[in-house]
């Protein structure tokens, strides 16, 4: 098993958020060819599968994987609901005849786009079959995802028909479900390889919608009353007033070092009478 494998896919998209499918065999699957050269893969291309969708899921990884001839046929494959199956680690058929391209790392030769490039298959007839929000934004995720942990350029992604004028994927750009719209390079509607780039790029840099700050906590909320009467006996009452127990002293002061009571002393003792007694906790620092 030659060159580089790249074993931590699954481990790199589940990080991202994706939901993961594991095809069996694939940390050691790979084309003829094997792993990848050093300072390799320098690309991820998108494709369409140009399947029904009555083979989405299993029967189209099973094909990308291993049903085909010249499988595999992808790294990865996306089902029309977002899943991520990983079906191989290693170089794939996945490309064909075509270029020569430039990415950031330089130009990728005529007709060696497969051991180039991590390979995408998406799940999609490619020819007017809506591509859902859910299946492009794992796209993308999945492709930002891959090119952050391959140090490459958020842009290092391409269509099939922009490596090669004999294919048509991704395709069709007016059946993209979503706010991200791409246009038709062709009649046959294929993506801009310029729109997925850019886009790319967009996701990768824009940061993730910060955390809510908790609420703060209202100044007059009810806290729990710490209580001594004037025969020095402490209580803990608590903060709706509907009932008391009795305390260690030692235990009254180390709760009213928390300031998280609300410390009285020289109550009277009628006025503590008159709150019902309560079963005190196993442990008063469990008191509210």
């Amino acid at each position: 098993m030659s060159g580089r494998y790249l074993t931590e896919l699954a481990g790199w998209l589940r990080a991202a958020g994706l939901e993961v499918v594991e095809v069996a065999g694939w940390p050691t699957r790979a084309r003829s060819s094997g792993g990848y050269s050093s300072g390799r893969p320098t690309c991820i291309m998108w494709h369409h599968t140009a399947s029904s969708v009555s083979w989405d899921g299993q029967r189209d990884a099973d094909y990308c994987a291993t049903g085909d001839p010249d499988a595999p046929l992808a790294n990865l494959y996306l089902d029309r609901a977002g899943r991520v199956w990983i079906l191989a680690a290693g170089a794939t058929n996945t490309n064909g005849k075509g270029g020569p391209v430039t990415v950031s790392r330089g130009q990728v030769p005529a007709d060696s786009m497969n051991s180039y490039a991590v390979g995408i298959e998406f799940g999609n007839n490619g020819v007017g079959e809506t591509w859902p929000q859910a299946q492009i934004d794992a796209g993308f995720v999945t492709s930002t995802t891959l090119t952050a942990r391959l140090g490459l350029d958020p842009g290092d992604v391409g269509t099939h028909t922009w490596w090669t004028t004999r294919k048509i994927d991704p395709a069709t750009a007016t059946a993209v479900a979503g706010p991200w719209q791409p246009r038709s390079v062709n009649s046959s509607g294929s993506w801009s390889r310029d729109d997925l780039v850019a886009e790319c790029r967009r996701r990768a840099t824009t940061p993730p919608a910060p955390t809510p700050e908790p609420e703060p906590e209202e100044d007059d909320m009810p806290q729990p009353l710490l209580v001594r009467n004037t025969a020095g006996s402490p209580f803990v009452i608590d903060a709706n007033v509907t009932g008391k127990f009795a305390l260690w002293s030692e235990d009254w002061q180390a709760l009213a070092a928390t300031g998280q009571y609300v410390v009285c002393e020289g109550m009277r003792d009628d006025t503590i009478d008159r709150i019902p007694t309560v079963g005190a906790p196993t442990d008063w620092r469990e008191v509210p």
